[in-house]
């Protein structure tokens, strides 16, 4: 037990499972810097695009946090700028002119930025303008590793790509297989509570990886208090990353439950995939799922290990596209210094082992959750209003830790370009 993790549930087991619901004002939550990040932590790395998404000479437009960003590779490097002229506001991946491999010109009044550090090197009409020298638009610092370009956005000076990774991403014998990224019409908070909610496993009694694989999950997973301070684990050295790893060795599966009717009988159900099977068959896929781990991390990337198969590493991000929706990045990741496995990893046993099963097969039941979620918080004042149980205890831990530990908070002056050059 640390006393991170204990001091977590204590902050907040107050506000789950309550009797009667309270009514509070938006500002007198333990975590209000999560409420208050609708666009995102700002002052943080996050994945932007695949490396295979950017031959030479290719350009991006990419939305991170609400800001546009343009992303180019040019004489094999990739940069990424402002996606704004600061003339009229025009954005340059509508039309983008490379006259060289050093600059970018406006396609409007040929302004033209270096790529290198944003700044106007001439303008075409007007070579002698007095404004050339005295402008430019952001850059954005950039890291691009094992088959990922990463993208720092903020005003400080970036932390090493480490602080902001879950553990064993960046290890040197890590092999990555990238999966393509898409967008969800869904707040990217919700995508961080969904990946870890422990009750939320019920909907992948249906998923089609559980389904071949004649798999049960539960009716959601449950945990008592002790139980959570026993297998819960929050990471946050000052340098190095951020976050939390949860052993599922001591959670409840329930796969049978019963509703009770108004003439005092109940209802006996049992999970689909669980009908026919023996205790001993039921224990015995049971402890398949407890030997796994799963934690969030900062600023918005969850990591399951054993996950779909014993060897692999499962790591996903909910990146903010805008205060509206996010990116689905998902990894499957092995380690090995055997050159023919990550070959074979990246290539056919990846998809086989890892992206069919998981992305295909598992991790779009939860897209569609997360989906289904955003009315409610977008419109319908969800965050003030929502009602939490037991379960959810584990979710307010990660809301209190992650405001303590977010660099900054994106705001919407920050969309609209009010932000340091």
């Amino acid at each position: 037990m640390t006393d991170v993790t204990e001091q977590l549930l204590k902050d907040t087991q107050e506000h789950v499972d309550e009797e009667k619901r309270r009514v509070e004002k938006m500002g007198n939550r333990p975590w209000q810097p999560w409420i208050d990040a609708e666009w995102g932590f700002r002052n943080h790395w996050y994945p932007a695009l695949i490396s295979r998404d950017m031959p030479e000479g290719s350009h991006k437009a990419v939305q991170l946090l609400g800001e546009d960003i343009l992303v180019t590779r040019q004489n094999g490097s990739v940069r990424a700028i402002e996606d704004r002229c600061p003339h009229r506001g025009i954005r340059f991946s509508s039309r983008p002119l490379f006259y060289t491999k050093e600059t970018i010109t406006c396609w409007y009044h040929t302004w033209t930025f270096d790529l290198d550090d944003g700044s106007l090197r001439t303008i075409l009409s007007s070579p002698d303008s007095k404004v050339i020298g005295k402008c430019g638009v952001k850059t954005y610092p950039l890291v691009e590793t094992k088959g990922v370009i990463f993208i720092f956005v903020g005003d400080i000076d970036p932390p090493p790509l480490e602080y902001d990774l879950a553990p064993g991403f960046l290890d040197e014998d890590a092999v990555v297989y990238c999966s393509d990224p898409y967008d969800i019409a869904s707040n990217w908070r919700l995508g961080c509570e969904n990946g870890y909610d422990p009750g939320h496993q019920f909907i992948h009694n249906w998923s089609e990886m559980c389904i071949n694989a004649g798999m049960h999950t539960s009716y959601g997973y449950t945990s008592s208090k002790k139980e959570v301070l026993d297998t819960t684990r929050y990471t946050e050295e000052e340098c190095g990353p951020k976050g939390f790893t949860r052993k599922v060795e001591k959670t409840t599966f329930n796969h049978t439950a019963e509703i009770p009717l108004k003439d005092g009988s109940v209802q006996q159900l049992m999970l689909p995939l669980a009908r026919g099977k023996s205790d001993e068959e039921l224990s015995a896929l049971t402890d398949i799922i407890r030997l796994g781990t799963v934690g969030l991390w900062m600023p918005c990337s969850l990591k399951v290990t054993t996950f779909p198969v014993p060897h692999c590493t499962h790591y996903e991000f909910y990146v903010p596209k805008n205060n509206k929706e996010h990116t689905y990045f998902q990894f499957g990741v092995i380690h090995t210094q055997d050159s023919e496995e990550a070959e074979r990893w990246l290539g056919e046993d990846g998809r086989v082992m890892w992206e069919v099963p998981a992305v295909k097969g598992f991790t779009v039941d939860d897209a569609f959750a997360r989906a289904e979620m955003q009315k409610f918080y977008e419109s319908e004042d969800g965050w003030l209003r929502e009602r939490l149980f037991q379960p959810d205890v584990e979710l307010t831990m990660w809301r209190k830790f992650a405001s303590k530990h977010a660099r900054g908070i994106q705001t919407e002056d920050h969309v609209k370009g009010y932000f340091s050059r």
